[in-house]
């Protein structure tokens, strides 16, 4: 039995093994209180020891990994990376770190594994940040320019009025389209708020109406082939967040699911209240909402699902999506205090979980 899955090549196998020393700490006690996976490996790859860290990262008993081949050439590589099979939690990559040792006075080798899955979650957390940084950027000086635009557009409409504004029927098509002017205006100010990584209507919101109120525009908006269902939690917490930078996320989630769907199918709206989630890096425990939004489509396969939330990924054809609606998702969560989650399944539908923190209620003299 191999406890080992991945990519080896890298590790080149010694033609001998000569020169093993006992290294500071060769006891079974201080293996045990180790907190890397340690295992001890025969020359022929059989392992004569596991901690008790090393049984949690393949899912094991300790003593069930005993006389089981470690399925990975070794010889004194400097942090290897390498992917462990484990049957709950897949592949998990770690650091392999070896030494020459000897046990039992036998030549052997000292096997260390770190896991690294947090770090790699970490810089993939940085990336998608970076990405969102930039792509702030780019927004900002899209909004500037349009910002410009739109000023000379409504100039001109200005001094049409006042030439023009005799007719009713002239009249009338400026004020629309002064009104469109306005629009174009407040469209440039929310690109200039995503660019600065800031929300400018902060606001307590109560979700539960915010969501009843947007329904009604999902069902125009989506067509007649998407029923929509809601299942409100009467329980859910206000929030302090943007309601309108809400409102987009929820239409972008309902618009690609509409299009997951191909116009036909179920979405589903779901809140749920009183639930307790890590906050930041830090990992400690607060209360958090959960809104959810449900579709019967498509789903989507592991590998694109971990692309989805990066800024101008989409799998639709040119002129059909920018890529920019999942990453307007996670910005306003992350934005918020909040995050979020995707469950998905080929062939059966997709789960997007926005989670946001319920403000605390302590005052600066400790009480609630």
């Amino acid at each position: 039995m191999k406890v080992v899955a991945g990519d080896c090549h890298a590790i080149s196998a010694p033609s001998h093994l000569s020169g093993f020393r006992r290294p500071r700490g060769q006891g079974r006690a201080a293996h045990q209180s180790a907190t890397d996976a340690v295992l001890v490996v025969d020359a022929q790859g059989m392992i004569l020891f596991a901690n008790a860290v090393a049984g949690r990262m393949f899912d094991r008993q300790p003593d069930e990994l005993l006389r089981a081949v470690f399925g990975c050439p070794l010889t004194n590589a400097a942090g290897t990376e390498i992917v462990v099979d484990n049957p709950v939690r897949g592949g998990i990559p770690v650091e392999l770190r070896v030494s020459e040792t000897l046990w039992g006075g036998l030549p052997a080798v000292l096997v260390r594994l770190r896991d690294v899955s947090r770090r790699k979650a970490r810089q993939a957390r940085q990336r998608r940040a970076q990405k969102l940084e930039a792509t702030g950027r780019l927004a900002a000086g899209v909004a500037h320019d349009f910002n410009n635009l739109v000023a000379v557009l409504e100039s001109g409409l200005r001094l049409l009025q006042r030439r023009l504004g005799g007719d009713p029927a002239t009249a009338s098509l400026i004020e629309e389209m002064l009104g469109r002017t306005h629009n174009g205006a407040a469209l440039a100010q929310r690109l200039l708020s995503f660019a600065g990584g800031q929300s400018s209507g902060v606001e307590m919101v109560d979700p539960n109406e915010r969501i009843v109120s947007i329904a009604g525009l999902l069902n125009q908006t989506l067509g007649k082939g998407i029923e929509i269902n809601t299942e409100l939690d009467p329980g859910v917490e206000a929030v302090r967040i943007d309601g309108d930078q809400l409102d987009i996320a929820l239409l972008n989630l309902a618009i690609n699911a509409r299009d997951a769907m191909a116009g036909k199918g179920k979405l589903f709206i779901t809140t749920a209240g009183g639930l307790l989630q890590p906050v930041g890096e830090t990992g400690e425990i607060a209360p958090f909402i959960r809104i959810s939004v449900t579709d019967t489509g498509c789903g989507i396969s592991g590998e694109i699902l971990a692309q989805v939330m990066e800024p101008f990924f989409t799998t639709k054809g040119p002129e059909q999506g920018t890529g920019l609606g999942l990453s307007q998702v996670y910005d306003f969560a992350r934005q918020s205090g909040g995050h979020v989650q995707i469950e998905s399944q080929v062939g059966e539908g997709t789960t997007v979980h926005l989670f946001l923190p319920v403000p605390s209620t302590e005052t600066p003299g400790g009480t609630r």
